[in-house]
């Protein structure tokens, strides 16, 4: 029976996520599969056709398959696609005819935004588009959606059995809202509506729904039963709330932090010794099981468990297909459940304390601990599970097949580390349609690999990590991908173009607080789903924010996609990026025209480098209209740069000297060669990498009289401001670029040619961007070392490349080169010569043999002033020369004397002996060298004085002079170890 229900659960889950065209064999599979799976209904019993389709029409509660009057009643156990539009509702009813039935419903949903809420009733069809508003009867609560219980499902694709609670807080009896009113709660049986509503999705859904009423359950198997015991016994017991205490109350009135619980009230009152005789499966909250005992999910989320699972629960519970352990604060053994377990469908653990690398799900165990776990290990294994899950098909002799029915992954908020195992995940877990690894410290590039999961992945979200490299091309096969979020991580480069052409399914993109550059790429005009896009806080840039705004305002407008409430929102957040050029025109439309202002939740342009209107100096008259409130901002506008004047740096003194009158009053024209750097001083002048000159000039019209330019672009340097003076322009920058380059082939040289700058984007200084606007024109001279009207005279076509050309022909040699062509070295000067196989010297094999190639100069010569020094040595003049000589033979002659009465005095040999000793003591006005004292009597150690022949301690009157002894008592002690 196990076999049959896991063979057929495969075969159903494969074909599910297979594309298809057979709808309706699709649609039948499922529910053949599916309820014989469970044993509710046989597919004889159940509609088929367009009896097992459920439509809505309208936003009025209007339907085509039940209504409130009558709605459809649905047979327990069997199949029904539906089609729900956006702000409708769909009216059904199911029979529950015990009071231990359980109710259970399983989903495969295809929205954009948000999934449909289940609202049930037990007294009446609940609602709130339709007319008559609910059926309770107490006025303060007809103006709200009424129902015992209201759910909404987590994922699109799942199952839920609902758990029935003595306290009756559960779908079986009234809830707590009604309790106020309906004192009496029995369990209920009957009728039970179910009402499937879009009024707080603002988005349509389509799928299949089977609910059903499932017969009481055997009691859980004895060895699962003990397995539940050890989980709840290591991360519960020890913290079982008092009576008192609730944790929904503590989230609600406390903390809103789970993992901070002081308590666990997982089971309330703590484990009961009776289990192992009842029918636990039932009694113990977030357990569910199938006919036979075994258990199929786990859910207990936000309850304060704590510490570590028990090990090895995967293989203690063989049919577990649903983890749900959400907001609580466990740290070991979770992620063993997901590597061992390949019946997993769906497995969720966000929230905890989780550390270590995500494993492959259902591929087995990682490295040892004591192999270091190195990046080489890891890397290894997962490489031999992406081999083994792509195996696995029917071979018995692969122990770890992958979990190949695992369909949602949730790892988020923890404390994983290492790199997203993408190559693993897309292998062991083909079905994955939703993966959530977002707040962990995960790295490295995002994955290519989850392009292989085209035909299933609808959610990814790696946001929050440390993520690096560029976004991969290939997720634009993911076509039916409706979010993804990857940000705050470190991703460089462009967006793929092909992102914003062939994601058609794509509802919401968040790549805000990265590092992306470059421009927004164009909206294909298949990406009519496109509601949410965060891209804020990068480095993009360019003007064609407008052209994404016009489609999206063209597909909010559009017919067929009026479903966006300003509730759901429609967001266009691209904040703190260098987007540049006029604020779009397209928002005006967007926040005038009614359909569109309604579906605008927030519109956030701040922080960008949108030009100031020519005409207000802010932002355009009609921006100023709009009416933004505080869900929308534009910022600031960036100001124009405007240019005071222009000159050039360039060297050449014949091309740079002095500005020629243009002639029509506008700036005098700046002569200057095309490469040449320009100095360009005004206002508005802003640090930026995308500061750039632009030099553009008369290139003819067209037929319609249009006047053509040819354009070329230089890169632009900010320079520091300095104090202004009265002969300065005003202060507000300056900056140098280099004069542009253009083809001059089919020019007249020299051409005059219009200058502007730009901080951003092509927000150029002109008629367009700039009220008084004045124009700025340089004549353009040809490139250095270049002449004629068209720049065709080079020097190395005309001089050798040992000269620059001239206009009429001629070359002016550098120095070291003579002849008309600069051919020839000058005299003294050494020649090389090139040919075929490297450089020869002069004189090798004869003079001027190949191409001459340099000419060096002879010994000793310095540029411009003949011998004495190498090529461009500084020169001085004579008495400079004679001094300089002077000066080094006196210090050459001290040093030489100090250097003979220090090794003297080291040898012991006196420089003064006893008879120069003699002779200064006769001198009766000389002072006596040891006197330091001034008194003639002492030394300067204050020893009397002896005859005789004066010791190497008394050569300078017993120790040593003050500055000097210190050097030589230092010398002695180191050579003497005194």
């Amino acid at each position: 029976m196990a076999r049959a229900r896991a063979l057929a659960l495969a075969l159903l889950l494969a074909l599910l996520l297979a594309p298809s065209d057979d709808d309706a064999f699709r649609a039948s599979l499922w529910s053949t599969t599916l309820m014989g799976a469970h044993g509710a209904v046989v597919a004889s019993q159940c509609p088929v056709g367009e009896d097992a389709v459920l439509r809505t029409t309208g936003s009025n509660g209007a339907v085509s398959s039940g209504d409130l009057s009558q709605p459809a009643t649905l047979v327990s156990g069997c199949s029904y696609d539906f089609h729900l539009g956006d702000r409708t509702e769909l009216y059904l009813v199911v029979k529950r005819e015990r009071v231990d039935q359980r109710l259970a419903i399983e989903w495969d949903l295809a929205y954009e935004y948000k999934p449909p809420t289940f609202a049930f009733t037990w007294n009446g069809q609940s609602t709130r588009g339709a007319e008559g508003l609910n059926p309770h009867t107490h006025s303060d609560i007809k103006s709200v959606m009424y129902a015992d219980w209201l759910w909404t499902p987590g994922a699109p694709t799942g199952s839920h059995t609902f758990a029935q609670r003595d306290d009756g807080r559960d779908e079986y009896h009234c809830s707590p809202a009604c309790q106020t009113y309906e004192t009496n709660q029995p369990s209920k049986t009957g009728e039970l509506y179910v009402t499937l509503s879009t009024w707080q999705a603002y988005n349509p859904v389509e799928g299949r729904v089977i609910v059903r009423m499932e017969t009481p359950r055997k009691a859980i198997v004895g060895a699962q039963l003990d397995a539940i015991k050890e989980v709840y016994d290591a991360t519960c017991a020890s913290r079982l709330a008092p009576a008192d205490w609730s944790s929904d109350e503590y989230l609600a009135n406390e903390n809103t932090d789970p993992g901070q619980m002081p308590h666990c009230d997982w089971i309330p009152g703590g484990w009961k010794s009776t289990w192992h005789t009842s029918n636990a499966c039932d009694e113990i909250p977030g357990l569910t099981c199938d006919a036979e005992g075994d258990v199929l999910g786990l859910r207990v989320t936000e309850k304060g468990l704590a510490g570590d699972l028990p090990p090895g629960l995967a293989g203690k519970l063989p049919k577990l297909e649903d983890v749900n352990l959400d907001g609580n604060a466990l740290t070991g053994n979770v992620l063993e459940v997901l590597m061992y377990s390949s019946s997993i469908r769906s497995f969720s653990a966000s929230g905890n304390g989780l550390r270590g690398r995500i494993p492959c799900p259902g591929a087995g165990p990682p490295p040892k601990a004591d192999s270091g776990s190195a990046e080489s290990d890891w890397s290894d294994w997962e490489a031999n599970a992406v081999d083994a899950c792509a195996a696995a098909a029917g071979n018995p002799y692969v122990p770890h097949k992958g979990a190949k029915g695992l369909y949602h992954l949730d790892l988020g908020q923890n404390a994983l580390d290492g790199e997203v195992p993408g190559a693993c995940l897309a292998a062991c877990a083909p079905s994955l349609a939703s993966v959530d690894l977002a707040g962990n410290r995960l790295v490295g590039p995002i994955p290519n690999a989850f392009a292989n999961l085209s035909d299933t992945l609808r959610a990814l979200d790696l946001g929050q990590n440390k993520l690096t490299g560029t976004l991969p091309p290939s997720y634009a096969s993911l076509t039916r991908l409706r979010t993804l979020d990857l940000s705050l991580n470190r991703i460089t480069g462009a967006i793929p173009p092909s992102w914003m052409s062939d994601m058609r399914a794509l509802y919401s993109i968040d790549l805000s607080h990265n590092q992306l550059t470059g421009e927004l790429p164009a909206r294909g005009p298949s990406m009519t789903r496109l509601r949410r896009v965060f891209l804020g806080h990068n480095k993009l840039s360019g003007g064609n924010v407008g052209d994404q705004l016009t489609r999206m305002y063209d597909a909010l407008r559009s017919e067929t996609h009026e479903r966006d409430s300003f509730a759901a929102g429609t967001t266009v957040a691209l904040s703190g990026n260098d987007f540049s050029g006029p604020l779009p025109e397209a928002l005006r439309s967007l926040f005038t025209h009614p359909k569109t202002a309604r579906a605008l939740a927030q519109v956030r342009l701040g922080g960008n480098r949108f030009r100031c209107d020519k005409d207000t100096g802010g932002w355009p008259q009609w921006a100023a209209k709009l009416q933004l409130g505080h869900a929308h901002s534009f910022g600031q506008c960036q100001p124009v740069p405007v240019i005071k004047s222009v000159r050039a740096l360039g060297a050449n003194e014949e091309h740079a000297s002095s500005a020629v009158s243009s002639g029509n009053g506008d700036a005098p024209i700046v002569v200057v060669r095309m490469g040449d750097p320009l100095e360009i001083r005004g206002e508005g002048f802003v640090v930026s990498d995308d500061a750039r000159c632009r030099f553009a000039i008369r290139d003819g019209r067209d037929d319609d009289g249009t006047e053509r330019w040819r354009i070329t672009y230089s890169p632009a340097t900010i320079l520091p401001e300095t104090n202004s003076t009265n002969a300065d322009p005003p202060r507000g920058g300056r900056l140098t670029c280099d004069a542009g380059v253009f083809d001059a082939s089919n020019l007249n040289i020299p051409v005059d040619a219009i200058v502007s700058v730009a901080m951003f984007g092509d927000d150029f200084y002109d008629d367009d961007t700039v009220a008084n606007h004045r124009s700025f024109r340089v004549r353009l001279a040809c490139p250095d070392r270049t002449a004629g009207s068209h720049c065709q005279r080079t020097a190395s076509n005309l001089c050798h490349d040992g000269g620059a050309p001239t206009d009429d022909g001629a070359c002016v040699c550098d120095e070291g080169r003579v002849g008309a062509r600069c051919d020839a070295c000058a005299e003294g000067w050494s020649a090389t010569y090139v040919v075929d196989g490297g450089e020869i010297g002069a004189g090798e094999f004869g003079d001027r043999a190949g191409r001459l190639s340099s000419c060096d100069p002879p010994d000793g010569y310095h540029a411009g002033g003949g011998t004495g020094g190498g090529p461009g040595a500084p020169t001085l003049v004579p008495w400079a020369e004679w001094a300089l000589i002077a000066g080094s033979c006196v210090t050459t002659a001290l040093a030489t004397v100090l250097y003979l009465m220090v090794t003297r005095e080291l040898r012991g040999m006196p420089v003064f002996s006893p008879a120069a000793r003699a002779a200064a003591d006769a001198a009766a006005d000389a002072p006596n060298l040891r006197d330091s004292s001034g008194d003639g009597s002492r030394n300067a150690s204050g020893n009397t004085q002896s005859d005789g022949e004066i010791s190497f301690d008394d050569a300078f009157g017993g120790s040593l002079p003050p500055m000097v002894g210190r050097g030589y008592a230092n010398l002695r002690d180191e050579e003497s170890g005194r």
